[in-house]
């Protein structure tokens, strides 16, 4: 049983990884690559219908891990708590910071202060989505509960008694998350839209996957020096290496974005990309939630309960989780996301 759930809550922020990605990434590149308003326009336009569809995932993802899996919620909280407070902050922040770009799209002071306020919350989110996940990887000592998780670690380094979000891992494992981030977003730009514009961001695209792929290399080794316990479902049962295979295809074709032809084929291996990678990661560290750098591990065998009332509790929130589920393939069925035409009054 623990397994199903193990999987359903991989599923569930794997889907947000990939829905709302493209909305994180698209704001992101909103803040970087438009030279002018109509170019920022075409962004805007890009993600206007859908973008506040996709946090029904991670709502979901919390609320069931909360109540299936509590001593891991509980190892989340205290590591990074404070973190994720600011995560829900930036987030009230962006939504704010789009709608009202929408309302004062005819104020060209206000519409500047605004786009500029949207794309760095939204590169803020991306920034704590992708350092919490890289701390994920990394670990932290669960053992010590008494102590809290230092903002850089001592001497920059994983390997000792003080890690905090900030060392040489750390950055490897986020940039390698936000670049992918920014891809993802940008391929999404460049699905609904055309032209010069789209030329210009395939180019940027392609630059970015060059750098992906040296960043990913030098992050896998790194964790793998770290932690070499991260291979043995690997080295146990081989054919599980087509994920991390079909990733790499992916994000290699991404360097050859400029050659397809339509628009679709960067979307596509964006997408790719991120979902075996997810899939690579949970091998990985499978059956844990978080390494940790000390001995003890938290597993999805010793961080839930057992209890009778508990299991109808899980039944429950299954039940709510697939409306929610329902709710938003609904959402983004029916509203798929394609450029507005016409001027919000």
């Amino acid at each position: 049983m623990e397994v199903i759930w193990y999987i359903i809550l991989a599923f569930l922020i794997g889907t947000y990884i990939i829905l709302d990605g493209y909305d994180l990434g698209a704001g992101m590149a909103y803040l970087l690559f438009p030279d002018t308003d109509e170019e920022k326009e075409k962004i805007i336009n890009s993600i206007r219908s859908i973008w506040d569809a996709n946090e029904v995932w991670l709502v979901a993802f919390m609320g069931l891990s909360y109540v299936i899996f509590p001593k891991f919620s509980s190892a989340i909280i205290h590591n990074f708590g404070g973190y994720i407070m600011l995560f829900f902050l930036f987030l009230l922040f962006k939504t704010l910071s789009f709608n009202l770009l929408v309302v004062f799209r005819n104020k060209p002071i206000i519409k500047r202060l605004l786009g500029w306020s949207f794309g760095v919350f939204n590169f803020m989110l991306v920034v704590f989505i992708s350092l919490i996940f890289a701390n994920i990887l990394r670990g932290v000592f669960l053992e010590n509960s008494n102590v809290n998780l230092a903002f850089v670690s001592q001497k920059f380094s994983p390997f000792t008694q003080n890690v905090g979000m900030f060392d040489w891992f750390t950055l490897l494992g986020g940039g390698a998350t936000l670049i992918a981030i920014l891809i993802h977003g940008t391929v999404w730009v460049i699905l609904k839209n055309s032209g010069a514009f789209n030329r210009k961001l395939k180019k940027i695209v392609k630059g970015l996957a060059v750098i992906e792929l040296i960043i990913i290399g030098l992050f896998l080794v790194a964790w793998y020096i770290l932690h070499p316990e991260m291979m043995y479902y690997y080295w146990q049962l081989p054919f599980l290496f087509i994920f991390p295979i079909l990733s790499f295809i992916s994000l290699v074709g991404l360097i050859g974005i400029r050659s397809y032809p339509g628009e679709n084929k960067g979307f596509v291996l964006s997408t790719n990309m991120i979902i075996f990678s997810w899939i690579s990661v949970i091998i990985a560290i499978f059956p844990r939630f978080i390494f940790n750098l000390g001995d003890k591990e938290l597993t999805l065998y010793n961080s839930g309960f057992q209890d009778f009332e508990g299991f109808h509790v899980k039944w429950w929130i299954l039940v709510i989780a697939l409306v929610l589920l329902i709710y938003s393939i609904l959402v983004h069925k029916y509203v798929k996301g394609d450029t507005l035409k016409k001027k919000v009054a």
